[in-house]
């Protein structure tokens, strides 16, 4: 029997970025407070995803990188959030309204109201003297 040979060869490793040792993270998170440790934490993991050393101006590019990508989340998710909470008040509101006239009704409706202008009609017609004076209204 011959070799297996594989029809799909597996791409050449590339060079794998090296992660940080975990004590560089504190370079990262040193005299921050508290509620800035997210910021760390996340400048942390993109030094550690782009393979950089922890030199002063790249903790401080990763911070920077950090808080962009913080910001912009936080924009996104409110905007998301302020989207959502219109779309409920608009469901709600369309909920509690009538359903609006269907074409029969308002065919009904038309034709009720031909009925009523041609019995106004009909009756000024008939009745010579009260077009007389609605005529000699209009004249002044």
């Amino acid at each position: 029997m011959g070799t297996i040979e594989m029809i799909r060869q597996e791409p050449a490793s590339e060079a794998a970025a090296v992660p940080l040792p975990k004590d560089c993270l504190a370079a990262f998170v040193a005299g921050q407070p508290g509620e800035d440790r997210v910021v760390g934490l996340l400048a942390y993991a993109l030094a550690t995803e782009a393979g950089a050393a922890p030199t002063p101006e790249a903790v401080e590019q990763y911070r920077q990188a950090a808080v962009t990508a913080l910001s912009e989340h936080a924009f996104r998710y409110l905007h998301n959030t302020v989207e959502q909470i219109r779309h409920d008040a608009v469901a709600e509101h369309l909920g509690g309204l009538r359903r609006p006239p269907g074409f029969a009704r308002m065919v009904l409706a038309n034709l009720l109201a031909l009925v009523l202008v041609g019995l106004a009609a009909g009756w000024v017609a008939l009745h010579p003297e009260t077009l007389a004076g609605l005529a000699g209204l209009l004249a002044g």
